[in-house]
């Protein structure tokens, strides 16, 4: 009989609603495609401290089209014609755009997002100096003749995250939201990481916000699952992101239940070969996450400037065009087959 209670009171824990089951990280599995990692750039024409990435579709000539930003106060078209030929192009600040920004500290883009059932694209800015939370942000960028494809921004409104306590209480100078997805109904904010110090902490957080109201509605604490920074994220789907983690070098993969628990998480760590020398590795600080219409992962570096260069001996392996696209900071851009 008390071993029946025993197996009684285990079966009703279970179904108790609030009762949360272990969920057990699994590998993702993915290809590394033969013709990457490649230096992001088009003749002379390069990228600058690029941290966000988003593939937003294809052009009129049929060429998958990213928007790309930089933290510099940059923003880029990259389109790839045959899968390894680059053309990149400015994205312009309109007048508008460029007088809402004058006062910031500096132009300080992390996160880009494409919104494709409402056709929006969303700009996370982090805050800097003292006053960091008048700039830190998400923000809905709006572009000439509302073509995503068009070379000008005409527009820049600030979504108003509520409650604002919340969304504000662990930004810091230099320190804000590097990962942002969206899906039909929910927006996904990544915190970047806590960090003490100079050092980031063993995990982040990651709100999820409803679309309509804006309201953070859950917090997902990333410390069960070994994610230490949520440095890019995007949805491929309802209730499901990826996202790269810059500290701990992997890929993972999050889907939520109805309740947006987290119901399986999927993880893949990553190596970074130097392009045209599989066999060498450099420091990467892989900042940025998007899939494109065919299931390819493109993931882009984001040059850490102190670690960046490879060592003296590393660098007399490579040839003249290798070791200049180093000391110029160059961007690297990745890609991997998604399996299904």
């Amino acid at each position: 009989m008390e071993k029946f209670k025993i197996i009684l009171l285990c079966f009703i824990l279970l179904i108790t609603p609030g009762c949360k089951k272990e969920v057990r990280i699994t590998k993702l599995q993915i290809e590394k495609d033969n013709n990457y990692p490649r230096w992001l750039k088009s003749g002379d024409y390069q990228t600058d401290q690029t941290s966000g990435n988003v593939y937003i579709g294809r052009d009129g000539r049929g060429l998958k089209t990213f928007l790309l930003a930089d933290d510099i106060g940059k923003i880029h078209h990259l389109k790839i014609e045959d899968d390894t030929v680059f053309h990149l192009s400015a994205v312009y600040l309109g007048d508008d755009v460029r007088n809402y920004l004058k006062d910031f500290p500096k132009g300080d883009f992390e996160e880009i997002t494409y919104d494709k059932y409402a056709g929006s694209v969303y700009l996370s800015i982090e805050g800097d100096g003292l006053d960091y939370n008048k700039f830190v942000g998400i923000y809905k960028i709006i572009f000439k003749n509302n073509d995503i494809f068009a070379d000008t921004l005409t527009g820049i409104v600030k979504m108003n995250f509520s409650p604002s306590s919340l969304f504000y209480k662990y930004t810091r100078d230099n320190i804000g939201y590097e990962g942002l997805a969206v899906d039909r109904n929910y927006f996904y904010l990544g915190l970047e990481g806590f960090e003490d110090e100079g050092v980031f902490a063993d995990s982040t957080l990651i709100f999820i916000a409803d679309k309509n109201s804006l309201k953070i509605i859950k917090e997902i604490d990333t410390k069960p699952y070994n994610i230490f920074t949520a440095c890019g994220l995007y949805s491929d789907r309802d209730n499901s992101i990826f996202g790269i983690d810059r500290n701990a070098k992997k890929i993972f993969h999050i889907k939520f239940n109805k309740d947006l628990d987290v119901e399986s998480v999927e993880e893949t760590n990553l190596k970074s070969a130097i392009p045209s020398y599989p066999l060498f590795s450099y420091v990467a600080s892989l900042e940025s996450i998007t899939i494109d219409d065919e299931n390819n992962i493109y993931l882009v570096d984001d040059p850490w400037k102190a670690y960046f260069i490879p060592s003296d001996d590393v660098l007399k392996k490579l040839d003249e065009n290798t070791v200049q696209n180093f000391k110029d900071f160059v961007p690297v851009i990745f890609k991997y087959k998604l399996i299904k």
